[in-house]
């Protein structure tokens, strides 16, 4: 066997006599132990996970959102495209009787619009603002952006369509008229 491929044997005796090789500072040679640990450790804090009911809420508040905001657009629509009289009712056969129908009709259809407006407005801003103050009072960064985002989208999509002054006169006007 070549010279460099053989491996030299030590006895017990050998090995006991050499000295330990010198150790980076804070560490201590194989097989020997500390007096002293030289490192302090803290145990590691993890944190708990987030509580599930708090989780449940920015769920429902979300579905409220984006479910209830086109569902309460869509019976808005449809109260609005509701305006029509019956054309089978048998009032309409005396003029007398044909107005108060169609008055009655209307005021019908003016009470589902309001109360369709209101709906809108609860779902569109209201429950984002709700979730924007539930998510900054209890701390929750993300999820008050989110939700401020939800709210300023719903707003100025909304003032698009009507502007400030008619939704305002609208509500005023199915709350106290």
């Amino acid at each position: 066997m070549s010279p460099k491929k053989r491996k030299s044997r030590r006895t017990r005796q050998d090995r006991a006599r050499t000295t330990p090789e010198p150790t980076e500072a804070g560490r201590v040679a194989p097989g020997t132990t500390p007096d002293k640990r030289p490192l302090k450790r803290t145990p590691a804090v993890i944190a708990s996970p987030p509580d599930r009911r708090v989780t449940a809420l920015w769920v429902l508040l979300w579905i409220l959102w984006a479910l209830g905001t086109p569902m309460a657009l869509a019976a808005l629509l449809f109260a609005g495209l509701d305006t029509g009289v019956d054309p089978m009712d048998p009032r309409l056969e005396d003029p007398q009787a044909a107005q108060e129908a169609i008055a009655e009709h209307a005021d019908r259809t003016m009470r589902a619009i309001g109360n369709a407006l209101i709906w809108l407005l609860v779902f569109a801003w209201g429950v984002p603002a709700l979730g924007t103050v539930c998510a900054l009072a209890l701390r929750r960064r993300m999820a008050a952006i989110a939700f401020g985002v939800a709210l300023a989208l719903s707003v100025a999509l909304l003032l698009l369509v009507a502007p400030p002054n008619e939704l305002w006169d609208a509500v005023i006007a199915h709350l106290f008229g």
